[in-house]
């Protein structure tokens, strides 16, 4: 399914007529691209770099309700459920930049193109049941099992045996709620027991059942 979600993006980048529409931007870490209230004008995709959409609480603080990787699309979500609107602000966590698709093009090609619609589907599906496991992940308490099932999970919704973390061990353990210290260091200790490998961004699960085990 991993294959299948990164098609979405690709499909729009290399479509002969709405490929061209793309307007690329890119941005600064820390610069605003969108505010509450905001007219949702266009359809984004993630080039490169990393956004975190951030929403105010009653006491006025801010949470970081979602973070958008390289071929993430928002704010489908927003848009789809009928709103035209941001309800969130949405920032650049690092320099970025953004394939931008004006939203009735973008909708348009849905309508014409079925492959594309299906594709979406995927890409939905796939987002709908990552973020519903790093909820679920929250029912454990040590770090360890939390790490365990989130790991276990990301392989099942894999199509091989590797599969891409999230954009750092800061988004990691922000989606985790532990702090990035002591994911580090409980990561560190998992490769040297032989549950995963990770290379770069990416992970190779060793032992499926041990993991499992832990949880």
């Amino acid at each position: 399914m991993e294959q299948h979600a990164a098609d979405f993006a690709r499909l729009c980048r290399e479509h002969p007529v709405y490929g061209k529409e793309l307007r690329y931007e890119s941005y600064k870490a820390g610069q605003v691209l969108r505010t509450p209230g905001e007219e949702i004008a266009a359809f984004g995709l993630v080039a490169e770099g990393l956004l975190r959409a951030e929403s105010g609480t009653a006491e006025g603080a801010e949470l970081c309700s979602a973070y958008f990787q390289p071929g993430d699309l928002f704010p489908e979500l927003l848009w789809f459920t009928g709103r035209r609107a941001y309800t969130y602000t949405l920032i650049a966590a690092r320099r970025t930049q953004v394939a931008w698709l004006g939203a009735r093009r973008f909708v348009e090609m849905l309508e014409a193109e079925p492959e594309m619609t299906w594709a979406l589907l995927l890409h939905l599906s796939r987002r709908g049941l990552k973020s519903q496991l790093l909820l679920d992940c929250l029912n454990y308490q040590t770090i360890r099992e939390r790490v365990a099932y989130f790991l276990a999970g990301m392989h099942d919704l894999s199509d091989g045996e590797e599969f891409l973390l999230p954009a750092s061990q800061t988004v990691w353990a922000n989606t985790l709620r532990v702090s990035r210290a002591s994911l580090n260091q409980e990561l560190k200790r998992m490769e040297r027991q032989g549950y995963f490998r990770i290379q770069g961004q990416r992970l190779k699960v060793l032992d499926l059942e041990g993991l499992r085990g832990l949880i």
